[in-house]
């Protein structure tokens, strides 16, 4: 079971700036993910030191978020999505 609480990205899955864009390439599936700023930061976090709570203090500062903002929700789905995906190593 992958621990959500303070999730780790996988050794296989390679991050690059390309123009404008950030781009994931998983190197075993050959996958390429395009992240949008938010994703990034999420993804920049997910080094399995950081908790959930660490990533919502993060994306509330680094974006000026207002405090009724359900942050919380948004790095969930993000993480969701990075589990489907495959990118996350499991504990």
């Amino acid at each position: 079971m992958l621990s959500r609480d303070k999730p780790c990205r996988k050794w296989s899955v390679l991050c690059k700036r390309v123009g404008e864009e950030t781009v994931l390439y998983d190197k075993e599936t050959e996958a390429i993910h395009v992240l949008n700023p938010t994703a990034l930061l999420v993804w920049d976090l997910c080094d399995g030191k950081h908790s959930l709570e660490d990533m919502e203090m993060a994306l509330r500062s680094e974006f000026s978020v207002a405090d009724e903002e359900r942050v919380g929700e948004h790095i969930r789905g993000v993480i969701g999505r990075f589990l489907d995906e495959g990118l996350l190593e499991n504990p």
